[in-house]
């Protein structure tokens, strides 16, 4: 029987008033399948100057909570990771600018040295409204992440709660204008659904990393392998 291999997930997300952490929390909870797996939830930092932050008390207050939960991004544990999740609220149909910003000024130099590939990709998001761009903004996230490499894993419609949530692009959770409604249960549980997805094929990708050395061989479609 083949060794039962544990996986490492970084998710990294952006949370401006809490409602996409939680959704990170839920993915998380799904991601740990094995005892040895690793889940590394990290919050990129906002870009916007303290003096606008500290205009609006409520983001003010969920900054520092949510700084004091989860630590930003670091490349090291990219590296490790066999899967990348991204998660943000959607913004004029698009992922968070801090989120965004964090994609192109600190992968870029992994992603032209190759280091990323070959890692599953997921990714979620939270809306205003029930039509506030949850799929076109997890199209974002996913396009980023077919950009680096990654293997998308998509929900797709495997279990009856994706059915539920009838998103198979990715967990979203609709959380009002003002961002005041927490995810629902049904939200949750997509959430958790597509984190046991993504490691599901992370761990199916790292069995299959033995087989590495063929793929390097041939570095062009059609060429001769090397000697």
């Amino acid at each position: 029987m083949q060794e039962w291999r544990s996986v490492n997930v970084l998710i990294c997300f952006y949370s401006r008033y809490g409602n996409t952490a939680k959704l990170a929390e839920a993915v998380g909870e799904g991601a740990r399948v094995s005892p040895g797996d690793q889940v590394w939830l990290r919050r990129v930092p906002d870009l916007e100057p303290e003096d606008v932050i500290r205009q609006d008390e409520r983001w003010q207050r969920t900054r520092e909570a949510l700084r004091a939960l989860y630590p930003e991004p670091r490349l090291g544990e990219l590296q490790r990771a066999d899967a990348l999740v991204l998660g943000s609220p959607g913004y004029f149909g698009n992922m968070a600018a801090a989120l965004k910003h964090w994609l192109e000024t600190e992968l870029i130099g992994l992603w032209r040295g190759g280091e990323i590939e070959e890692k599953a990709g997921a990714a979620f998001c939270t809306t205003s409204t029930l039509h506030g761009g949850n799929e076109v903004t997890i199209f974002t996230m996913l396009t980023a992440l077919m950009h680096i490499g990654c293997v998308v894993s998509p929900a797709g419609y495997l279990v009856p709660t994706l059915r539920r949530n009838q998103m198979p692009y990715g967990a979203s959770a609709v959380t009002g204008p003002n961002a005041d409604l927490s995810p629902t249960a049904d939200d949750l549980a997509a959430a958790r659904a597509l984190g046991f997805r993504v490691s599901h094929v992370a761990r199916t990708l790292l069995a299959g990393r033995a087989r590495e050395e063929f793929r390097r061989r041939y570095q062009q479609w059609g060429a001769a392998p090397t000697p």
